[in-house]
């Protein structure tokens, strides 16, 4: 049993024990960090414990967050509130395509890659109540927001560091707006009741996960791809192609298991719960009843009356995730925290054009965040041009009525098909591999796009005569 531990552990490494070590103490702090009464002391208590969990895990590069956070302050403080937003996340992703190419530790880029969110997503908000002084309501994609959820005072430099180090979902998320960040202190819902229940109930989730993951880890191993037997052994095109389903198994419990361990820091200090009647949005907040808010946040007779949950820190929708039917339904349903972070901020604000080339242009601002790579960039290429051959042929043949289903089970089958096809770019980091993977299965499911392609642009051409 103890050589099994100590082999589970050498292939862990040092970066990945540091860094669940790292939520773990999170967690266990995060009891503490409940019962301080004091406001600046809580908040300087959090972003505290941020920047040392920033340290352990980045290390000497930490000046790298410093160089992020100052930049971005520099650029709220001292830019025009018309062009703020779009400087900050011309900066802010420049450095992140440096930063990719520097380093390559994973764990070091997702504090990056949470920083870079708070920080544009802040100059967008700045932005939008600049643009919302003459208007009494400014709708943000599918949900509205009110004058009393727009930023009233601009942040200070203390108030920006304070944001970005704090040490709730800094490891990897969720991400939530500024406004999210001061009800935490304002409202009295994270002290109404224990939320221990819920974190149990998350972590045992996570360890069933964590179980799952290393039963599978240990049968089917990622390695494979860069063994020379892989490809020029007594293994076929369709073994090749079957082999990314364990994969992608262990990929989606991978991030179920690290998702799970992230927002458990957020149910056991309180931060995220709201009114269930405001309709939580994850990364955004309430979005309904905002005079709700003001009600329950007064009184404490009046918050006991209301009933609560964690919405706004929900990460995936299973069922949307597993069986869709649709892509854009499963693309939607991972990580929606973020998801949400590109569809308000990159494709809905900073860009006026069609929506082709708005979720082109989303797509890519993605792609630079997750990694501007070539296996990132066939995901991404790849997830565009598949969700919008989805909507040509649901415009091209009646996909609802008495055909909705048997169409739903079509787009669930081909969906499959293409996450499974696209798992090695997801696992294997090099890029010499996945090519060579892809040449061994003669890019069978592109072949089949660019057929869908041709096929929708003949019926189209025979419509249109």
């Amino acid at each position: 049993m103890t050589e099994f531990i100590n082999n589970i552990l050498q292939k862990m490494g040092v970066d990945t024990i540091i860094f669940y070590s790292s939520l773990v103490m999170c967690m266990t702090l995060g009891s503490y960090y409940k019962k301080i009464s004091e406001v600046n002391l809580k908040r300087n208590f959090g972003s505290g414990l941020g920047f040392l969990v920033s340290c352990l895990i980045c290390g000497t590069q930490i000046y790298h967050t410093v160089l992020l956070v100052w930049g971005n302050i520099v650029i709220i403080k001292c830019c025009d509130r018309r062009y703020l937003h779009q400087i900050s996340l011309a900066y802010t992703w420049m450095y992140l395509f440096y930063l990719h190419y520097y380093l390559s530790h994973t764990y070091v880029i997702w504090i990056y890659q949470t920083l870079a969110l708070r920080l544009v997503g802040l100059a967008f908000e700045i932005h939008l109540a600049h643009r919302a002084k003459g208007e009494t309501r400014v709708s943000v994609t599918r949900v509205t927001i009110g004058d009393s959820d727009l930023i009233t005072n601009d942040p200070s430099a203390v108030d920006i560091i304070t944001y970005a180090y704090f040490f709730i979902g800094l490891h990897k998320g969720p991400y939530y707006r500024w406004k999210i960040f001061e009800d935490h202190f304002s409202s009295p819902f994270a002290t109404l009741g224990d939320c221990r229940v819920i974190t149990e109930q998350k972590l045992k989730k996570a360890f069933l996960c964590a179980l799952g993951y290393m039963l599978l880890r240990m049968k089917y191993s990622p390695e494979f791809y860069y063994m020379d037997e892989f490809y020029t052994g007594d293994y076929g095109t369709d073994f090749r192609y079957l082999y990314n389903i364990p994969q992608l198994m262990t990929y989606f419990l991978f991030y179920q298991i690290t998702m799970l361990l992230c927002t458990s820091v957020c149910t056991e200090t309180g931060f995220g719960i709201y009114p269930a009647k405001c309709v939580p949005i994850p990364g955004f907040g309430p979005s309904a009843r905002f005079s709700l808010l003001k009600v329950a946040g007064g009184t404490t007779e009046a918050a006991i009356q209301e009933e609560y949950n964690f919405s706004m820190l929900k990460c995936f929708d299973h069922e949307k995730l597993l069986i869709g039917p649709k892509m854009k339904d499963s693309v939607r349903s991972w990580d929606m925290p973020t998801r949400f972070w590109f569809w308000a901020n990159v494709y809905k604000t900073s860009l006026r054009a069609n929506k082709e080339v708005r979720s082109a242009w989303s797509f890519f601002a993605w792609t630079i965040w997750c990694s501007p790579t070539l296996p990132q960039t066939i995901i991404s290429a790849t997830l565009w041009v598949y969700i919008h051959l989805e909507s040509e042929y649901g415009e091209l043949y009646d996909t609802s009525g008495t055909m909705k289903l048997p169409w739903d089970i079509g787009f669930s089958i081909m969906r499959l098909f293409c996450l499974i096809y696209l798992t090695p770019c997801f696992i294997v980091s090099d890029t010499s591999v996945v090519l060579r993977y892809y040449n061994s299965i003669y890019w069978i499911f592109h072949v089949i796009l660019f057929a869908l392609m041709v096929a929708a642009i003949v019926i189209y051409k025979l419509r249109g005569e």
